[in-house]
């Protein structure tokens, strides 16, 4: 537990939630009060939902609210909180889990190493003419190509490749050369899939082999789907988290929603800054210096330029892209994070404003410290 002090301010408690795997930094949230001597409260078999094996404890917080947690997606800390002071034991435990319940059965469809997914079944049959695809798959390809489209190629979901490719080149200790580069950016590339009209359903490839990876907003659009089905299920006031990907909504128990921005540098010690807002708030932070590549001595960062298909500068440390307005997803902030990082501080701030979003990018300066560039609307954070 962190407590936040001086120039972020007193919370009454930190929760310190990990580390987001794959594409980003963690972050931290100030909430409820976890009380200690609550032990997990068990649920009953009447609420099951079928995931009862899989599916974590829930815990009563001194506070009053009803919070789970586990580690999901490749080991991705996940997070389910209910502030709402007038929901029944039935009702949270019934909702919290269907929300674990429709995190699994969004792995099915977006994990491209799991051979039952309907990603990888797609990789696998990439051939000329329309493949059907699921509703969840259809707007996730909706909004990467929106993303794709205004980010001039910087976030492009057809990079499994190149991924494949750096991370043999780590297994083996090779550099790739860059005939196999090349080689290998033949099979990416966005403009080379189409998609068909939404009463159909499908995805056109025109050059296959094509292969999908959706880790750049597959984690926010699970966000988005979790928290739809909360407030479907009666839940008015809550947060679900997924590694760096946040939504908060409603109220949380007469104090605003804080938001801890990891520092690129002290990790789970102190964080950069604090995001603090009443009533909703979207937030995605991506952090370049999480996973990276050790080849020969060297380090790349696990993000990749569709342009060239090589790491991006390490550069941008972090990227945090904000909504509150309700009209952005946490699919769209997650993969503008994604793109930002790709493009870098100056045309991030220009795409964060064409998108209609907030950002905050952190980089590393000539002299090794870490700056700051952001949107004009991003907030100010406490004490600062």
């Amino acid at each position: 537990m962190v407590i936040l002090r001086n120039r972020y301010k007193t919370a009454t408690a930190l929760l310190a939630l990990g580390t987001i795997l794959l594409c980003g930094a963690a972050v931290f949230l100030i909430h409820c009060r976890l009380s200690s001597s609550k032990k997990a409260a068990a649920l009953s078999s009447a609420h099951k939902t079928g995931t009862e094996a899989s599916a974590p404890p829930i815990k009563k917080t001194a506070d009053g609210c009803w919070e789970s947690r586990q580690k999901i997606y490749f080991n991705i800390p996940a997070h389910i909180l209910i502030t709402s002071p007038d929901v029944s034991e039935k009702l949270a435990h019934r909702a919290i889990y269907r929300a674990w319940a429709e995190f699994e059965r969004l792995g099915r469809i977006f994990n491209p190493f799991d051979p039952a997914a309907e990603v990888a079944r797609i990789n696998r049959n990439s051939g000329g003419g329309g493949v059907p695809v699921s509703a969840d798959l259809y707007r996730a390809l909706k909004i990467s190509r929106n993303l794709w489209d205004k980010s001039n190629g910087c976030f492009d979901p057809t990079f499994l490749p190149i991924k494949r490719l750096w991370h043999h080149a780590e297994e083996i200790q090779e550099i790739p050369s860059e005939r196999k580069i090349l080689k290998t950016l033949r099979h990416t590339g966005f403009e080379n899939v189409g998609i068909e009209s939404e009463k159909r359903n499908r995805v056109r490839i025109e050059n296959p082999p094509i292969r999908f990876d959706f880790g750049g907003i597959a984690k926010g659009y699970a966000v988005d789907q979790v928290r739809q089905l909360l407030k479907k299920n009666g839940i008015s006031d809550g947060l679900v988290q997924l590694g760096g990907e946040v939504a908060a909504f409603g109220r949380n128990r007469g104090s605003p929603w804080r938001i801890g921005i990891e520092h690129p540098k002290k990790n789970m010690v102190q964080p950069w800054g604090v995001i603090s807002r009443n009533g909703q708030i979207r937030v995605s932070t991506s952090g370049n210096y999480r996973q990276p590549l050790r080849i020969q001595g060297q380090t790349f960062y696990h993000i990749f330029s569709p342009e060239t298909g090589k790491p991006v500068s390490e550069k941008v440390l972090g990227v945090t892209t904000l909504s509150v307005t309700g009209t952005r997803s946490n699919a769209l902030l997650d993969g503008a994070a994604t793109a930002i990082t790709v493009m870098g501080a100056r045309n991030g701030v220009e795409f964060a404003d064409k998108m209609g979003i907030e950002a905050l990018i952190l980089t590393r300066g000539h002299d090794q410290t870490i700056r700051e560039t952001m949107t004009p609307g991003f907030p100010d954070f406490p004490g600062r």
